[in-house]
């Protein structure tokens, strides 16, 4: 299956029409089974004949506004393009709050979602986001999928839990405005990668948008993970971008070779993993003299 990590940036659009236009340029450039786009890729709908500058919260309402004609673009893109189109991560409103989604769109149309659960301090005091409940395992015509939005990539129990339930690869939209972010949530990829012996891809959002706060700025190297075994890169990194390149980065790719090694591997991070699980005992340590 071919695979494209899109390193996306924002822009400033006079209507839907032109939006399309640059999916359709991606999307044909990307000539992939599954196409994954950033986190906070959405804010872009608020984009779209949107005000010059606005508040966070602002920004925040109008992208969660227009997060179902954020879908339908999409919707129209996966059935256009016969694929599965992970169509970023925005706000959208719920009873209990304002979350942060990320939608997964099969070539139907059908639409399934999954909603950031661990917010960044930023997500929780400025932008006032509320996190998800469920983590959840798509079973597509492509395998069986697990999705985590960038700080949740963070924690490793996340992508077992995906991992133990069946997930033959992760992906994780990205979005994070300084290089720190970025090394963490890269970093934290090959981690998820390396544990659970399996294949994750990283989409990173990039580029400026003066005078929208969320995304101001944004940086990011598209990614795909691999655990460094036989027959896999000695570096654990099967392609890449370049940092902050706006653009897709497209592989072929078979994930059930990439698992390989949870049967072959020199180690087994995957089968052993409850061998790893420790309690500490407290021990006293007598006061030096």
């Amino acid at each position: 299956m071919k695979i494209a990590a899109v390193s996306y940036r924002c822009d400033r659009h006079p209507g839907w029409v032109s939006h399309e236009i640059k999916l359709e340029s991606i999307l044909k450039e990307a000539a992939a089974d599954l196409v994954v786009f950033p986190e906070y890729a959405a804010i872009e709908a608020a984009l779209i004949a949107g005000p010059p500058s606005a508040t966070v919260t602002e920004w925040r309402d109008l992208a969660a506004e227009r997060a179902g004609d954020w879908v339908n673009q999409f919707r129209h893109m996966a059935q256009m393009h016969g694929c599965h189109i992970v169509a970023g991560s925005g706000p959208v409103q719920t009873d209990k709050g304002v979350v942060n989604r990320s939608w997964l769109i099969a070539p139907d149309g059908s639409v399934d979602h999954q909603d950031k659960r661990l917010l960044l301090p930023y997500e929780r005091e400025e932008m006032g986001m509320v996190p998800g409940d469920d983590l959840r395992l798509f079973d597509t015509a492509l395998g069986k999928i697990g999705l985590l939005i960038c700080y949740d990539s963070e924690f490793p129990l996340q992508a077992r839990a995906l991992c133990e339930a069946g997930a033959e690869f992760i992906v994780v939209p990205s979005c994070t405005d300084f290089p720190a972010g970025q090394t963490r949530v890269r970093q934290s990829c090959r981690a998820r990668a390396i544990e659970n012996q399996c294949l994750v891809v990283q989409a990173p959002l990039v580029g400026e948008v003066p005078g929208c706060d969320i995304i101001d700025r944004s940086t990011g190297r598209a990614g795909f993970f691999c655990p460094p075994d036989h027959g896999l890169p000695s570096d654990g990194i099967l392609a890449q971008g370049e940092t902050d390149q706006p653009g897709p980065v497209t592989i072929e790719v078979d994930p059930a070779a990439i698992a390989a090694p949870r049967l072959t591997g020199q180690v087994g991070n995957f089968s052993h993993w409850p061998e790893g699980l420790e309690t500490v005992t407290p021990r006293q340590v007598p006061a030096r003299k």
